[in-house]
């Protein structure tokens, strides 16, 4: 028998050895079964791991394991979780948690029928900088928050990028959806306890691809504050160009590097350092393994749930030429 809590994992793509070296690093799992529906890619998964493989997501939750994985493109998120948690099973879900703000209420609510954990493997909450402007943000030291900016250049159309990537229904909507979410859970966790309200967002799109190439989002906050979003996919990141995170609050202004913490004040600068970055999901799979251990809270999808609120408020802002309003309730739904 297979010691600790027995993982089955849905999807065998590109993102599958990044939770495989962070299986590896937490003690308590073992991977006891993997699905896909691609003969190469399961069967070189089944070889790598040494486990049962299964053509169909479903003959793999009747085995029932302890924590179902979903590794799936976006717009199957949703099903595939929903089983899982219908057969008793734990889910980590790859981000973003869905593609509809309703079929996150559907997981969330699930989850909690079930008395199960949904976690999403979404890693811009564990930041080493942005866990530390949470920490001091939420203590008071940085006072009220006013404005922070983050930008990002990655080439989004690689050849050999699966379809479903580029289709704006399995994605979820496209580029921002994909990679908006990350940044958004990076501002989330820098800014505890603040609600996005509306979003006012503009995407260009090039005629050679079907989803935005470009996107810029300004997301205000309900309690005052607002942060600005740039993702541009059009070109590499060429090393000369300046771009960074930062977040100015009445006490200063904040932003890191993989090194360290930096605090600008009047009354002159500071910095701190910042734990070397592990294995990137190892946080998502030790905050579950620590709670079924009964040793840390149950993880929480509900900041997840609300930043896809956030890019769908994006998309509608793009469709409408006007601000949309964030359905914040989605978290508490």
């Amino acid at each position: 028998m297979p010691h600790g809590h027995t993982v089955g994992i849905v999807g065998a793509g590109a993102i599958l050895p990044h939770h495989l070296e962070a299986l590896r690093t937490v003690p308590g799992f073992t991977v006891a079964g993997v699905c896909d529906t691609d003969p190469a890619r399961l069967a070189a998964a089944v070889a790598s791991l040494g486990c049962p493989g299964f053509a169909d997501w479903r003959a793999l939750l009747d085995r029932r394991p302890d924590v179902v994985a979903v590794l799936l493109p976006h717009h199957l998120h949703a099903p595939v979780a929903l089983a899982a948690l219908d057969h008793g099973c734990h889910v980590v879900v790859e981000k973003p948690m869905a593609g509809s703000v309703d079929e996150c209420r559907a997981m969330l609510a699930a989850a909690r029928a079930a008395g199960r954990m949904l976690a999403v493997a979404e890693t811009g909450a564990a930041n080493a900088g942005a866990a530390r402007t949470g920490e001091r943000y939420r203590s008071g030291a940085l006072g009220n928050f006013l404005a922070g900016s983050i930008a990002n250049v990655r080439f989004y159309f690689e050849p050999g990028r699966p379809a479903w990537f580029l289709d704006p229904a399995a994605s979820g909507g496209g580029m921002f959806a994909n990679l908006g979410v990350h940044r958004l859970a990076l501002a989330r966790a820098c800014l505890p306890g603040l609600t996005p309200s509306a979003v006012s967002a503009a995407m260009a799109r090039v005629p050679a691809w079907p989803v935005e190439a470009c996107a810029t989002a300004l997301v205000r906050y309900a309690d005052g504050g607002s942060m600005l979003y740039e993702e541009v996919g059009t070109v590499p990141r060429p090393a000369w160009l300046a771009l960074g995170t930062h977040f100015a609050f009445e006490e200063g202004i904040v932003a890191w590097d993989e090194s360290a913490w930096r605090w600008q004040r009047r009354s002159g600068a500071s910095e701190e350092p910042l734990p070397a970055p592990g294995p990137v999901y190892a946080p998502v799979y030790g905050e579950l393994a620590a709670a079924l251990r009964g040793e840390g809270p149950a993880p929480s999808a509900e900041g997840n749930a609300l930043d896809v609120a956030v890019v769908r408020a994006a998309y509608e802002s793009t469709r409408t030429g006007a601000e949309a309003r964030v359905d914040a309730g989605v978290a508490s739904a």
